[in-house]
């Protein structure tokens, strides 16, 4: 009687191991078949292409027929003593310079002016400053070519009201990059605007309050109070921009082309030209690509490390 009770209490026992096994197993298979249509559309057009470029780089590719002939770290040694690769690297810093301070500053000066002396403004006219989020790289490229043009451009028109002869802005080797630099802060300035805004926005009014009863005026309590809280926000967007800066394309191409010359060649746009423009190098492609995802990483970790610090939490 007691064997045949102990030979029940275990067939019990192990039947409740399995169905909680089976529970188990149900369970995980059930996240995995969620996960499934995200897993695979990351598969096709992340982690697939990641690895064939890589395997790419290393080798030489026929530019017609797909023959390949590996040569190992050849396209990166001659990347790295080639003066047109570091031309595009140095258009691709300035262009980051000229549109990430300039960019963020404007977005921070409006978005305190929204929070104060233009709270009141309409929604229209808030919507009109956000609209250029919502604009196409392309689109906003042939509206700066209309507005660039050297003799129906209004810009220039513009500039002759005030007796200044504007110049010939993308045929100009000296004036191109400037080009696409204001045109570009013009794209991001509404997407900058919102977050900005957000994080002036989400700052304590009691601070403000308890500021005023100590006497402060309007720019102490900005530069005490609104400036120090705002940069977690401020950090966000500088990184965002960086690695925006150095994946622009779209205005580069339907303004300029890299040109005139190699004036506005930046690392994105002189991969995709070697890529896909006349005979295509796909290895030597592949080979800046890499080089252009290390650099941003590389930027990316040393403002975790180096700003973070300076950023203040409420």
């Amino acid at each position: 009687m007691g064997q045949a009770t102990t030979t029940e209490v275990h067939a019990t026992g192990v039947t409740a191991t399995r169905k909680k096994r089976w529970n188990r197993t149900k369970s995980t298979a059930e996240a995995y078949l969620y996960l499934a249509p995200t897993l695979i559309a990351l598969a096709v057009f992340v982690f697939i292409p990641v690895f064939s470029s890589f395997r790419l780089s290393l080798h030489r590719v026929a530019p017609f027929g797909g023959r390949e002939i590996f040569i190992g770290l050849e396209h990166y040694s001659r990347l790295l003593t080639d003066p047109d690769y570091w031309n595009s690297v140095k258009v691709t810093f300035l262009f980051m310079l000229g549109v990430v301070p300039v960019g963020l500053f404007l977005a921070v000066l409006l978005a305190v002016a929204l929070s104060y002396p233009l709270r009141h403004l309409s929604g229209l006219h808030r919507l009109l400053i956000f609209v250029p989020v919502v604009i196409s790289s392309a689109v906003a490229g042939v509206l700066f070519k209309w507005l660039y043009h050297p003799v129906v451009g209004y810009i220039n028109y513009w500039l002759s009201l005030i007796g200044i002869q504007g110049p010939n802005w993308l045929a100009d080797k000296d004036w191109a990059l400037i080009a696409i630099i204001l045109a570009t802060i013009w794209k991001e300035f509404g997407f900058n605007v919102i977050i900005a805004l957000a994080g002036v926005q989400a700052i304590d009014d009691t601070l403000y309050d308890a500021a005023k009863v100590d006497g402060a005026n309007f720019w102490q309590r900005l530069f005490q109070i609104t400036i120090p809280l705002l940069t977690p926000t401020l950090f966000f967007l500088l990184i965002i921009n960086i690695i925006h800066t150095f994946e622009a394309f779209g205005q580069i191409h339907v303004l300029t082309e890299g040109g005139p010359g190699q004036a506005t060649n930046t690392m994105v746009y002189s991969i995709f030209y070697d890529a896909f423009v006349g005979t295509p190098q796909r290895g030597i492609a592949s080979a800046q690509a890499y080089l252009l995802a290390l650099m941003v990483i590389a930027m990316s970790f040393a403002q975790f490390f180096g700003l973070e610090r300076k950023v203040h939490y409420q």
